[in-house]
């Protein structure tokens, strides 16, 4: 079990540190700490704040502060392990764990010897309760530069409405033009410095030119690291005043340090270490990304816990609308998918079926690469040897992993994978007129809309502006205005073709003329 004995459920003497204005002990829970029913009703604070679509600013007065002091803990729990049960496994330093992955003395005293449940195994479904969060607020890296985010400790359970809820009236976010979530390998790894850039480049072009949301893992690791210092260096190189949005999404039991960030009345700030040099099996979190949403289910050093409550929360936001113009629209939602292992497998499939069109980086290595060299055959040729050689080429160190049986699951969902060609799209460079990855994004996000019988005009007209305001309305022509296309019996196209013809941005392009076959 990961974890070197660290005090991640920090005894009285460490949260006084946290918190000196807290004093000694624990915050007394208003409910019995056996109560193992489920999360009371959102509970809608009256500040005035909460109301508020104003930017919240990291350095803010005592009235947010006293705000989500109380809404937090009110609307928000955390995970916590009632029962302590010797585990089979030991710490990095050789103690006795209790099977939440949690050392002995990181249980309240109750746990220890909890008379309702001896002799019973232990059972998360029963043995771990929640109860208000004790980990919520600003987050300073301390060793970065002094960069500062937003932060919060959630149960596994948390409706998306409250964290929602959460983002946009309490930390003040924009509700987002558009969607994007970045999933792939959790390692570092090896990826060619040209095509390193185009996804950098590309990636913040679409989320400053459409003010998109980008959500990632959060760690400092993989593909989460390289959207950051995609984030930092646009920063730092770029006259853009705005804020480019990076949501963390990760497991808090897996979190290197977290102890530093618990204070039950919140931190601001919560002074956070980045230290990989001593996190072992742990992960750091990424001080390049603006906001944390730290997933908890009560255990300790188990990774891939917040992926339910991450496509949970994405689907919620993908169907809330906003007001753009006077007309109401869904917020679209893009997978953007480089290199990756069995997760990333289960990510894409998930997405796939979900209706969620996904980019695929081809050159990125492992399932991405798998995927962008079958993604143009037909079914019939997608054969389980196939996959088996393509698996031995991109997945060398770990082939030996593969049982015939796991080959044969890869290969029944990389078929439905590309059975779905019109949520698939193959970003590959200098190919197919490809040269900019925001462009396959676009591409993806228009060609996914082509097949979905319930888009309306209000949908069709939010995706032509969109089109402009990446300046690439010939994307939006062949996407759109295609011959596949029935636009018989509708003003859809003549509205939207005046539309394009007569927007400023578009004076001075030939693109703007649509085929003569719609004229």
């Amino acid at each position: 079990m990961a974890g070197p004995g660290r005090r991640i459920r920090t005894l009285p003497t460490d949260l006084n540190k946290v918190c000196p204005d807290e004093g000694d002990g624990y915050p007394v829970y208003p409910r019995s700490y056996y109560d193992l029913d489920v999360v009371p009703n959102l509970r809608r604070s009256n500040s005035a704040f909460s109301k508020s679509k104003k930017r919240a600013h990291f350095n803010s007065g005592a009235n947010e502060k006293e705000n989500l002091s109380t809404w937090i803990p009110e609307n928000i729990r955390k995970k916590e392990c009632v029962y302590f049960i010797e585990g089979s496994q030991m710490s990095d330093s050789g103690k006795v764990v209790c099977e939440c992955g949690y050392l002995r003395e990181q249980h309240l005293e109750e746990a220890i010897k909890p008379a309702m449940f001896q002799g019973k195994e232990w059972d998360p479904r029963r043995h771990v309760q929640e109860v208000p969060t004790d980990a919520f607020g600003d987050l300073s890296f301390t060793t970065v530069g002094q960069k500062t985010g937003k932060f919060v400790r959630v149960s596994s359970n948390t409706p998306p409405s409250v964290i929602y809820q959460l983002m946009t009236q309490h930390w003040g976010l924009d509700i987002p033009n558009l969607l994007i979530s970045v999933t792939g390998g959790a390692k570092n790894f090896n990826m060619k410095l040209r095509l390193k850039n185009i996804f950098r480049r590309g990636l913040v072009k679409v989320a400053q030119t459409t003010g998109a949301w980008i959500i990632t893992g959060g760690s400092h690791a993989g593909v989460m690291k390289q959207v950051g210092e995609a984030v930092r260096d646009f920063s730092m190189s770029s006259n853009y005043k705005g804020e480019i949005i990076t949501i963390g999404i990760a497991t808090w039991g897996t979190v290197h340090n977290r102890s530093s960030l618990i204070c039950p009345m919140g931190s601001f700030p919560a002074e956070y270490v980045l230290d990989e040099e001593t996190q072992g099996n742990l992960s750091c979190l990424d001080s390049n990304h603006s906001h944390f949403i730290l997933v908890d289910d009560g255990t300790h050093g188990k990774y891939g816990v917040e992926i339910p409550l991450r496509t949970r929360l994405e689907k919620f936001i993908s169907e809330q609308t906003k007001v753009k113009e006077g007309v109401a629209i869904k917020i679209p939602i893009v997978c953007v998918v480089l290199e990756g292992g069995p997760g990333t497998l289960d990510t894409i499939y998930n997405a796939i079926t979900n209706g969620t069109p996904c980019v695929v980086v081809e050159g990125s290595g492992r399932v991405a690469d798998v995927i962008a060299q079958v993604a143009n055959l037909p079914i019939s040729q997608i054969s389980i040897s196939l996959i088996q050689k393509k698996l031995s080429i991109f997945f060398k160190e770990s082939y030996e992993q593969f049982t015939e049986s796991k080959i044969v699951e890869w290969t029944k969902k990389i078929q439905d994978i590309v059975r779905n060609r019109q949520l698939l799209t193959i970003f590959r460079e200098g190919k197919d007129g490809q040269q900019d990855v925001d462009v396959a994004i676009l591409q993806a996000m228009l060609k996914a809309s082509r097949y979905r019988d319930h888009l309306g005009h209000e949908n069709w007209d939010h995706q032509l502006k969109l089109a402009v305001a990446w300046n690439r309305v010939d994307i939006a022509r062949s996407e759109i205005f295609t011959d596949d296309h029935e636009w018989k019996g509708s003003m859809l196209w003549k509205d939207s073709y005046y539309w394009l013809l007569m927007h400023p941005s578009l004076h001075a392009r030939e693109e703007a003329a649509v085929p003569h076959q719609h004229q």
